[in-house]
């Protein structure tokens, strides 16, 4: 199957102020609202120390009165922190936090639910954009290293280097090559729909 580490890293940065980092593979985010909300006492979900500008969110509460506001909110399940997005389909697990250059680690979406060819919903290839998963402050980063997944009508040409999935089923991947994740467009094929993942430690080879 196609080997997909599940990790992004993400920089918190002003609205005004792009930061660049010597760190691997970031997924760069801009805070687009004001960042003066009420400081919050710091806490600790599992081994994860919360502290501003994120906020929790009370148990069978909606939001947090302190924090950064939107985005900035944490909810603790099971002594997991996972970011407060109000759609319960996100699922987006903090990792770790780096005060220090304003990045955090983040896990996006459960790898195991997919490439399952004994799953009762059958084997399937990641369908949305992780991008399209992420509301501000948060954006990906160009610097990632992007797995890209085609669902297709019928098989590709074979110079297009694509890796079929365990899926079969017309259903290929391939890493992108360096070029900057904004110019998703490059990857379109023609009879294929495209979907473009982040991901850490991949060095430009996939394995089927």
């Amino acid at each position: 199957m196609a080997l997909v580490p599940s990790s992004l890293l993400l920089f918190l940065v002003s609205s005004s102020v792009w930061v660049a980092l010597s760190l691997p593979l970031p997924v760069a985010a801009a805070h687009g609202g004001q960042a003066g909300g009420q400081r919050c006492s710091p806490f600790l979900c599992g081994n994860v120390s919360i502290a501003f500008p994120f906020g929790l969110i009370p148990d069978g509460a909606a939001q947090t009165s302190c924090g950064a506001g939107f985005g900035f909110q944490v909810r603790c399940y099971d002594a997991i922190p996972h970011l407060g997005f109000s759609q319960s389909e996100i699922n987006l697990k903090i990792l770790s936090i780096f005060y220090h250059n304003r990045s955090l680690l983040l896990a996006d979406r459960p790898w195991f639910t997919y490439f399952n060819r004994t799953s009762t919903k059958g084997c399937r290839i990641p369908t949305a954009n992780t991008s399209s998963r992420l509301a501000p402050p948060l954006s990906v980063s160009s610097d990632n290293q992007n797995l890209i997944f085609y669902n297709c009508t019928k098989p590709p040409s074979p110079f297009e280097g694509l890796v079929a999935t365990t899926c079969h089923d017309n259903t290929f991947v391939r890493a992108a090559d360096g070029r900057r994740s904004d110019e998703s467009g490059d990857y379109v094929l023609e009879g294929c729909t495209a979907t473009k993942v982040p991901v850490l430690g991949v060095s430009g080879k996939v394995e089927s």
